[in-house]
């Protein structure tokens, strides 16, 4: 994956982040695997490697939110 092409996709993900809901017809488990699949680009952007796991935070965030009763 080429650097423009990593930062294409945590700048979309960090877009519409924000939006998902737990009701998003994807799943938590499609954007959980797409950002899991950054995590070996993640190295080539500077700040990569903090915005994947920013990005997986609020996806653990999302899904323990879901959980509560």
């Amino acid at each position: 994956m080429s650097h423009h092409q990593l930062e294409q996709d945590l700048a979309h993900l960090e877009h519409i982040f924000p939006q998902l809901v737990a009701n998003s017809a994807l799943g938590l488990g499609y954007w959980r695997q797409r950002i899991t699949a950054l995590e070996t680009e993640q190295g080539s952007l500077p700040d990569g490697a903090r915005r994947v796991t920013r990005l997986l935070s609020m996806i653990d965030q999302i899904d323990d939110a879901i959980r509560l009763p």
